[in-house]
């Protein structure tokens, strides 16, 4: 739960992987996985009824929610998890950014006053309906679902508005949990910084968005710095008030992503943002993806296969 930057020394990393790279994945993902057990059994403890988890993107939301959710399983409390993009208004409602493009980054693409009916229904009622979005069509499906929910039962809300105060206006903040995941750790090389922590983040994003969605990687660092605004304008004012802060860095990451990525960001040296990167892998050992476990948050990145 510490919310001071940490650092690690790449040279270790390279080290401990050489050595015994089963142990230092197995030593990353104990340390991801320490938190979220810190998170369901303060849940449980609190009788906490509606868990907010949001951060920026790339850190690991979905499948920290997830994690969450499984958590309080083995613990014997049943949860549900529901994902705020499902609360998007129709893309050709939300008002538009100076470059012309809608605006899906901030609050104001997002049925607040839905989202709030819903979580005040739940904990009054123990029901209600939530809508469902066409992410093809970018528009709101006709039907939308029922759900009903038992007395001891959490609701685990993700998204990246899910700290905005706005969120959560008028409801009992006394069953409400927050939870903020990010990349919280900076790697250095001879004490000077190597790869920042949004630099991580920009890696897992690359990998991700090429394998799930076909965006080219000169396309998602044309994107990003507009994904950075707008975290720093949406996301992060609302970071100091969670509950609990949680840290995704698997620190054997920049040995991964030299893997998958340094042959094809050789073919790419031209731009400036990729040779800085190919100058920052030379640094790094390598690990193949074969070693990072089925049930890992770093598989919400690489994929399955």
């Amino acid at each position: 739960m510490n919310k001071e930057r940490i650092e690690v020394d790449i040279e270790e990393i390279n080290k401990e992987a050489s050595e015994n790279v089963y142990r230092l994945i197995d030593k990353c993902e104990e340390k991801y996985l320490e938190q979220v057990k810190e998170v369901a059994t303060e849940i449980k403890l609190n009788d906490k009824k509606i868990v907010l988890v949001s951060g920026p993107s790339s850190a690991g939301k979905t499948t920290t929610a997830k994690k969450i959710y499984e958590e309080l399983k083995n613990i014997g409390v049943d949860s549900l998890v529901l994902n705020m993009d499902e609360f998007f208004f129709d893309i050709d409602t939300v008002p538009l950014r100076e470059d012309g493009f809608a605006d899906i980054e901030s609050v104001i693409a997002i049925d607040v006053k839905t989202i709030r009916k819903c979580l005040d229904e739940i904990l009054t009622k123990g029901e209600t309906f939530t809508p469902q979005y066409d992410f093809v069509t970018h528009k709101r499906k006709k039907e939308w679902i029922f759900r009903k929910f038992a007395k001891h039962e959490v609701i685990i809300m993700e998204g990246i508005h899910a700290l905005n105060p706005k969120i959560i206006e008028g409801l009992n903040l006394e069953k409400i949990y927050k939870v903020y995941v990010h990349c919280n750790t900076d790697f250095v090389f001879k004490k000077k910084k190597l790869f920042h922590a949004r630099q991580l983040r920009l890696l897992r994003r690359i990998v991700r968005d090429e394998r799930d969605r076909s965006v080219p990687v000169a396309q998602t660092l044309t994107l990003w710095s507009e994904v950075c605004k707008g975290e720093d304008k949406n996301i992060r004012p609302f970071k100091e008030t969670a509950d609990y802060f949680m840290n995704s860095t698997h620190s054997y990451e920049p040995l991964l992503y030299k893997d998958l990525l340094m042959e094809r960001f050789g073919k790419m040296k031209g731009l400036p943002e990729i040779k800085v990167f190919l100058e920052k892998f030379k640094l790094c050992s390598t690990i193949s993806k074969r070693f990072v476990p089925k049930d890992s948050l770093i598989r919400e990145f690489i994929g399955e296969n």
